[in-house]
């Protein structure tokens, strides 16, 4: 115990650290083409603004109807080939870009990736509880969370300097280098999948269903717990981590009054400080309330837009209101590395291991209210003229969610939300936890 509270480093495993290493570079090659697949659709192959939106938009549409699908295909075949099976079909979908001439063509691909979006996130969620011991999850995924974004990040700095044009060339090697990232991370699985694999009674769903019952998502959702975690998790969407995406530039390059050049800063920053905060988090969220992490967060999402907002609330102008605009996403940063090792984490640790699918698909689910709602509340706030009241309502959003947080810790069993396994699971030299029948519930 003395050695695990005085290292930085959670000791997840040297399978756990492998895996998240590969998924890095998977990160890297969607960040590559994600952030100008709208161009490439657009000016080189020539289809309108709105029809190449409606095309990327599919992608989550097909994430959202196929995402209750894969939890109960995850439940059965098991999480590490449910996840080489949404890389290899990830590969088909980026590739299929590259032949996308015709708007039929981009739509199949389209519908292809969303498809593997939901069998990639949900497959590997369920794959990290299987890496690590109970007790490591929250750390896990706060380092899936961190890491993916900074390669994200990375890549997006990458392909900036790669020229979109007329020519398909630069953005279709671009497409099939994506492409082969899945490929590489699916046969690194399946060159591991002996020390990966959870044994067959966890790959399966390790206990019977009750004789005679059909299990499906409506015994899922009677868990009180996990429709609290749900509720959070969709707020924390809609006012907080969506809106990044959807009013921050849109406020700083309008009526904030700053330019592209501050946003660009701000999300560099927002980058930095997650890297540098993640391992701090992780070690203070160690054997804490995760819903007291949660409502920590939302208070920092709050500060946030309230610093977000301050120059134009006090008419500041210049370098002075620039440099709160580009402060408010580095404290968005810490609220992001405060929340990723709780939510996540606690939805697992409430999960029975053959329901583990389902309960990941539902949460990933609760992921895609945030993108579908956030800019339509952005930008009709915006586009009439009530940015400042909008963030006002945002920052205390997040502090009514941070209450919320605080009462569903009362409704959550202690072990789940302290993220301490109800029995003590074996655990060999690398940290993959053995199961023993019931010690995950």
């Amino acid at each position: 115990m003395t050695e695990r509270k005085s290292s930085w480093l959670p000791p997840l495993g040297r399978n756990a650290w492998l895996v998240l290493g590969v998924n890095m570079l998977a990160c890297l090659g969607s960040g590559l083409t994600m952030p100008f697949l709208i161009v490439y659709l657009h000016q080189v192959r020539g289809f309108t603004l709105p029809t190449a939106g409606m095309i990327l938009g599919i992608v989550g549409v097909a994430g959202i109807i196929t995402t209750p699908l894969t939890g109960p295909l995850i439940d059965r075949i098991g999480s590490l080939r449910a996840f080489i099976a949404g890389l290899l079909v990830a590969a088909v979908g980026v590739s299929a870009y590259t032949l996308a001439t015709a708007v039929p063509t981009a739509i199949l691909a389209a519908v292809v990736y969303g498809f593997a979006s939901g069998l990639m996130w949900n497959g590997f969620a369920t794959l990290l509880t299987h890496l690590v011991a109970p007790a490591e999850r929250g750390s896990v995924f706060a380092l899936r969370y961190m890491s993916a974004n900074v390669a994200f990040g990375a890549g997006a700095l990458i392909s900036g300097f790669v020229t979109v044009s007329a020519r398909p060339g630069p953005y279709v090697a671009i497409l099939l280098a994506d492409a082969s990232s899945y490929l590489l991370f699916a046969v690194a699985l399946i060159a591991l999948r002996s020390v990966l694999a959870p044994s067959p009674a966890v790959a399966t769903g390790e206990e019977p269903a009750p004789h005679g019952q059909r299990i499906g998502y409506r015994q899922v959702l009677r868990d009180r717990s996990l429709l609290g975690a749900l509720l959070a998790n969709s707020l924390l969407m809609v006012f907080a981590l969506s809106q990044t995406n959807s009013a921050f530039a849109a406020w700083v390059t309008g009526d904030g009054g700053g330019t592209t050049r501050v946003v660009g800063f701000a999300f560099f920053l927002n980058i930095t400080v997650l890297l540098f905060a993640q391992l701090p988090a992780i070690r203070l969220a160690r054997e804490r309330s995760r819903w007291g992490g949660a409502a920590r967060a939302a208070l920092f999402f709050a500060a946030a837009w309230l610093v977000l907002i301050l120059p134009t609330t006090l008419s500041l102008h210049g370098l002075t209101r620039e440099l709160l605009q580009i402060a408010s996403l580095g404290i968005f940063a810490l609220g992001e590395a405060t929340l990723s090792p709780t939510l996540p984490a606690l939805i697992n640790d409430l999960a029975p291991e053959r329901l583990r699918g389902r309960y990941n698909a539902i949460f990933s689910l609760s992921n895609q209210v945030g993108p579908i709602l956030a800019p339509a509340l952005a930008g009709f706030a915006l586009g009439n003229g009530a940015g400042q009241p909008y963030f006002y309502g945002l920052a205390v959003a997040c502090v009514a969610i941070a209450g919320l947080a605080l009462l569903l810790r009362r409704v959550t069993p202690r072990p789940a939300d302290l993220g301490i396994a109800r029995e003590p699971a074996e655990v060999p030299a690398d940290n993959v936890p053995v199961p023993t029948g019931s010690a995950r519930h």
